[in-house]
């Protein structure tokens, strides 16, 4: 089964005959995204699957997940994209949380380190690369600035396209928009 008889199985089973204007743009633009854009496969259901469990979507992490172990990624690997979901989490509420405060408060030393652990972003399973794209997916998916411009740029670092990081943030986008039409989440 190609990868677009895939996504359309998952969403006729997903939400059966729907034939809305606004459901027809989301599922267009999954597609393309998922089929058709700068990102890969693997890539684009690396990120499906971070963003499915950052909005606790199980059928969909089924989906994305499924996808990913037939590509050959390990059950450690899959389970990797979407703990990166409960990093950014953590990461994404601190440091939205900080940018909420005012500069005289921010000075005091208690604010100065996060003090949190984050040792599973050094070396990554899946690699620096994908998990950027993830970090990144679901900073925008969570609207943390601070984190999407440090994911931003260590994406660029890394040498990933701006067309790669618009279309990242456009996944996001799109799921975060398919979601709202899921009565079942």
């Amino acid at each position: 089964m190609s990868v677009s008889e895939k996504i359309d199985s998952f969403l006729q089973a997903h939400y059966g005959e729907r034939e809305t204007a606004v459901y027809r743009d989301l599922t267009l633009n999954l597609k393309k995204l998922l089929e058709d854009s700068s990102l890969d496969a693997k890539e684009g259901f690396m990120n499906l699957a971070a963003l499915a469990r950052s909005l606790h979507w199980s059928d969909l992490e089924k989906f994305a997940g499924g996808y990913l172990k037939e590509t050959g990624l390990s059950d450690a690997e899959v389970e990797e994209c979407f703990e990166s979901a409960a990093i950014m989490g953590m990461l994404n509420t601190y440091y939205k949380f900080k940018s909420y405060l005012t500069a005289d408060v921010l000075a005091d030393p208690a604010f100065q380190r996060a003090g949190l652990r984050m040792n599973a972003l050094s070396k990554p399973l899946n690699g620096k690369q994908n998990f950027e794209m993830m970090a990144f997916t679901v900073s925008v998916l969570n609207g943390c600035q601070t984190c999407v411009v440090s994911h931003e740029k260590a994406l660029t670092t890394l040498g990933v396209s701006r067309d790669k990081i618009h279309d990242l943030a456009r996944l996001a986008s799109v799921v975060k928009g398919l979601s709202g039409l899921n009565v079942n989440l």
